[in-house]
């Protein structure tokens, strides 16, 4: 099984072998963009249902004010300087409940070919203590029906807050 080392700081750890180890480091956005490369749209033709509606283009000028405001953190699973995944989650003061600030994770999503490491579950974790550190008291993930997300959550003691329906208009 390959090691996973959880960190804030960039630098790559190796094991004893020499060989790169797996890391969950937080990143900036201009470093995402750098070492995202093909992921966002492996992800995209993945999960989008309503392609004809939904055609990936991120709205970077919004990403970037978030992170200007410190309100979006994200984490980066990283090999050497391959990313294998990314945690991507804004930090929320709650409109109904004003003394409320949580978590809403934007984009989870990890390489098929890691998926039956422990790498997901390991970037959630660090985004659950991360948001934690934030002062946030609840922690929202959405997944498609039907997906290991939706199996994994319920025995990570999530339960359903909301159900989401979409129409195309």
């Amino acid at each position: 099984m390959t090691s996973v080392t959880v960190t804030n700081q960039p630098n790559a750890n190796v094991n004893e072998s020499r060989v790169a180890e797996t890391r969950i480091e937080l990143s900036t956005l201009d470093n995402l963009k750098v070492v995202v490369g093909s992921l966002f749209e492996e992800h995209y033709e993945e999960i989008a249902l309503n392609k004809k509606v939904m055609v990936l283009k991120p709205n970077w000028d919004v990403y970037y004010k978030a992170e200007e405001l410190g309100t979006m953190f994200m984490f980066l699973a990283m090999k050497g300087d391959e990313c294998l995944g990314y945690s991507l989650n804004f930090v929320i003061n709650h409109l109904h409940y004003a003394d409320l600030d949580y978590c809403q994770n934007d984009i989870l999503f990890v390489q098929k070919e890691h998926r039956n490491s422990r790498l997901g579950l390991k970037l959630m974790r660090a985004t659950e203590n991360h948001a934690k550190l934030l002062g946030c008291k609840l922690m929202l993930w959405h997944c498609k029906e039907n997906t290991p997300l939706n199996e994994i959550l319920p025995r990570l003691n999530y339960g359903v807050q909301d159900i989401v329906y979409s129409k195309e208009l």
